[in-house]
């Protein structure tokens, strides 16, 4: 039985409570980011706020906190991106992935593991020719050495998706500036992770035999978690902003911008958020702060109260009435009474 009681004047239902700003994000901070998420946990948070600068501050400042403890920080819309489709939602993250970055951290452990570490992590000093000059060794014998490093490092990481495992390498490939993996061949590689259309023979000459679609992008993403922590980073921080899915009533023909949302593309959306939270084993570095306006939270109709697998897991839990919990997995943003962080 639900323990959420009925509040007045439009107060939000759920087990975290009201909480300043700056005070949960000191704690998701402390609590989440530097230890727990870092050492290869995940966590969803839902987050509902009736304060929409209440709302921006805290993605600002989880922002903030994410670069500054080196995870990878990305920002999706609902208003911009389907998001009750998977790979929508994933290609979303992927444009705004530095992947050439991530590469060049793994090919320079890679070097490292071969005994001739590179001078730097820019592009021009992750050459094959570059660390060959420097270490005075044969150009070729250091390639033949690195592509088996490599080819150890990321082929037989079996906790990558097949075909993702070949595009990661073939970036690291780019970047030795070999003639095996010409420019072409990593603009494919980065378009097919975008979710743009590429010649079906291009992608055969890179080693990629399918298009990322909904039905194979989970996968993909809990590869992407893994990849940025194989890289070195810390994990993934995902602000995703549910607010236009509900909106109920659209503006007239000439006043739409964006997006807008049906009701089973809003329970489609609820269903992909479920899909985070039972499969956060398969997702090691991942933090997901779920942006809600009041309405998402209490409407029946259109809200989490609709599809009630969503809500039995982020509501329905033990709680102080009242005093706010702030490890609870949905809670509540009140901008009022502001302290000095």
């Amino acid at each position: 039985m639900s323990l959420l009681v009925p509040v007045q004047r439009g107060e939000l239902l759920g087990g975290g409570g009201s909480h300043q700003v700056d005070a949960y994000l000191d704690f998701v901070a402390e609590e989440y980011l530097r230890t727990y998420i870092a050492c290869g946990g995940a966590a969803v948070k839902l987050v509902a706020s009736g304060d929409g600068d209440a709302i921006g501050r805290f993605g600002a400042g989880l922002a903030q906190t994410g670069v500054a403890n080196g995870f990878v920080c990305v920002a999706v819309d609902a208003a911009q991106t389907r998001v009750h489709l998977m790979d929508q939602l994933l290609f979303a993250v992927a444009r705004q992935i530095d992947w050439m970055d991530l590469a060049g951290r793994v090919l320079g452990q890679a070097y490292e593991r071969t005994g001739f570490p590179a001078a730097g992590s820019a592009p021009a000093e992750l050459t094959v020719a570059a660390v060959a000059a420097r270490h005075g060794i044969d150009e070729m014998e250091l390639y033949r050495s690195l592509r088996r490093t490599l080819e150890s490092t990321v082929l037989s990481d079996s906790s990558l998706a097949h075909e993702f495992r070949v595009a990661m390498l073939r970036l690291c490939q780019a970047l030795t500036g070999h003639v095996d993996i010409v420019e072409a061949d990593r603009l494919t590689v980065i378009s097919w992770l975008h979710g743009e259309k590429v010649p079906a023979a291009q992608l055969r000459a890179v080693l990629l035999h399918s298009r990322i679609t909904r039905y194979n992008a989970r996968p993909v993403l809990a590869s992407l978690t893994r990849w940025i922590r194989k890289a070195g980073r810390s994990g993934l921080v995902l602000r995703l902003d549910l607010g236009r899915v509900g909106v109920v009533q659209r503006p007239p023909i000439e006043q739409r911008e964006g997006l807008y949302y049906s009701k089973p593309a809003a329970l489609d959306a609820y269903e992909l958020l479920r899909q985070l939270i039972d499969s956060a084993d398969e997702l090691p570095g991942l933090f997901t702060a779920v942006m809600l306006t009041p309405g998402l939270v209490t409407d029946e109709r259109r809200g989490l109260p609709a599809y009630s697998a969503l809500q039995l897991r982020v509501a329905d839990e033990v709680r102080d009435r009242n005093r706010a919990n702030p490890y609870a997995a949905l809670v509540r943003l009140d901008a009022r009474q502001e302290t000095t962080r």
